[in-house]
């Protein structure tokens, strides 16, 4: 049984640069890094020989890779200097496993998993710790970077004494809050790519925001905020439309569009009960909902009388918020998940692209 002793956490506001520079992230890491593993140890009560650490677990990829390296060559150092096994992690599968901590009664293998964040979105198939299977994936722009970019668009305030650190979480906030003249402000909806397809794609739904902004609101700031509140919501519905749309597809519960009937999804013939939904974007409260009525209701999102039969077996699981976004804790339980890939090889490098379906 896998138990936490302590988490770290280092921050770094993006406000200033608009969002992740990555030269900023890197110097940022490398100058917090070393200070934030001794405030772990320390909180631990693991003392500075590591006598009571059995292996040391790091971030090989996917991301940025000066930052991954950062991290690389501390944990090699550490485990060099410590005589220490090292663990070599793929940070979204580690996104995936973290229910399997957290939950009381965590999901089964086979699961689903959604991954979104700002620079992935995909559904993948997870059939045990080290074996997945890419469902669906975006074809252009990740959720996450559109939730931000329509954010700066709109010119939300984030960072700073807002407390809020990306952009994204503002535009859910900024969306979330109550405005008696919103409903006054009616918004065309807009689009969803591809519907019945098993593509994400988020290019489209971005550029048309981004032109509704030019064209109705020039001067964002000075237009009413009932009106930018509008366009905010209903940019946030299309968004998650389309992540209900590709679950709902993996899951039985709506047919494939035109052309696709014959294509398989991947999950045919498979008895399914769990999604598991993780990444920043994951910490979306309208998210949350959505998927939940998706599973909860799956009546209302079929085509087909008997889809939600089993709608009672199927169970949605979140991280807990603090856990969504990146941290130690899963990359650490992740390796404790595969043991037996520990390794004295100090020579893999960092890995900015990974797919999920090569461990």
């Amino acid at each position: 049984m896998a138990m936490v002793l302590s988490q770290a956490i280092a921050h770094q506001d993006h406000s200033s640069t608009g969002g992740i520079h990555p030269y900023n992230a890197t110097l940022s890491h490398a100058a917090n890094l070393p200070g934030t593993i001794a405030r772990a140890l320390s909180d631990a009560g693991i003392g500075p020989d590591g006598r009571e650490i059995n292996a040391i677990a790091v971030t090989q990829g996917p991301g940025m890779a000066s930052s991954l390296g950062v991290g690389l060559t501390a944990a090699k150092t550490l485990a060099a200097a410590w005589n220490k096994d090292i663990i070599y992690v793929h940070h979204m599968a580690a996104h995936a496993l973290t229910p399997l901590l957290t939950e009381s009664e965590p999901p089964q293998f086979p699961f689903l998993t959604l991954l979104v964040s700002g620079g992935h979105t995909m559904l993948v198939l997870a059939h045990s710790p080290t074996q997945y299977r890419l469902l669906a994936s975006t074809s252009d722009d990740s959720i996450g970077d559109a939730f931000d970019k329509v954010a700066r668009a709109l010119q939300i305030p984030w960072g700073g004494k807002t407390g809020i650190t990306n952009p994204g979480a503002a535009l859910e906030k900024f969306a979330s809050e109550d405005d008696a003249e919103t409903s006054k402000d009616i918004i065309p909806p807009f689009p969803v790519p591809a519907a019945g397809s098993m593509t994400f794609s988020y290019s489209g739904v971005k550029s048309s925001v981004l032109r509704y902004i030019e064209t109705y609101l020039s001067d964002p700031t000075s237009t009413a905020p009932s009106h930018r509140r509008a366009v905010a919501r209903a940019f946030q519905s299309a968004a998650v439309r389309q992540i209900e749309d590709r679950v709902a597809l993996a899951f039985g519960l709506r047919q494939r569009r035109k052309g696709d009937e014959g294509v398989p999804i991947g999950t045919e013939g498979l008895q399914i009960r769990d999604l598991v939904c993780s990444g920043g974007v994951a910490s979306n409260s309208y998210l949350r909902t959505r998927l939940a009525h998706l599973l909860l209701h799956p009546s209302e999102s079929s085509h087909e009388g008997e889809a939600g039969t089993q709608a009672t077996s199927r169970r949605l699981h979140f991280p807990p918020l603090a856990l969504c976004t990146d941290n130690a804790v899963m990359i650490a339980f992740a390796a404790h998940l595969t043991w037996d890939r520990r390794t004295r090889a100090f020579d893999r490098h960092a890995r900015p692209r990974w797919s999920l379906e090569d461990l």
